[in-house]
């Protein structure tokens, strides 16, 4: 499975390596101190080496992000979720698929972007089980 998630990675790096990054106040969906916080402490670093101190500072709030943001930073949680040690990440990138709330970019989700978190779904249900009807759901919906 090791070599699997290595390839998924690797996966996931490649078909959102070329994501422009949105202005800081771009990657919110509105102001707040709670969005602000967030874009600041997101902004000044990629979303392929996001710091794991930040991105455990803000790891439920893959919500908060605009749809460009989303699409920008869907990725550091991707990632962070195929690590051993995930800090719920699996659970917030679940969580915010299911819920249709912020994914339409100005620029759209290419197929290989969905297609690769099909296969993020497909890998994180083969190590959780209870998961398997909720991720089934997402999986559902994502665009073919």
């Amino acid at each position: 499975m090791a070599t699997d998630r290595n390839l998924l990675k690797l996966a996931i790096r490649e078909s959102f390596a070329d994501m422009p990054k949105p202005a800081q106040l771009d990657l919110i969906s509105h102001r707040c101190c709670e969005c602000d916080e967030l874009a600041t402490d997101l902004h000044p670093h990629d979303a392929l080496d996001l710091p794991e101190a930040v991105f455990a500072g803000h790891v439920w709030d893959l919500p908060l992000l605009s749809d460009n943001g989303k699409r920008y930073y869907l990725a550091a949680w991707l990632l962070r979720a195929l690590e051993p040690d995930d800090p719920g990440a699996a659970d917030a990138v679940v969580f915010a698929l299911d819920s249709d709330h912020r994914w339409s970019p100005s620029v759209p989700y290419t197929g290989e972007q969905w297609l690769v978190v099909d296969q993020w779904l497909a890998a994180i249900t083969a190590d959780e089980e209870s998961w398997r009807e909720e991720v089934e759901r997402v999986r559902d919906k994502l665009p073919k």
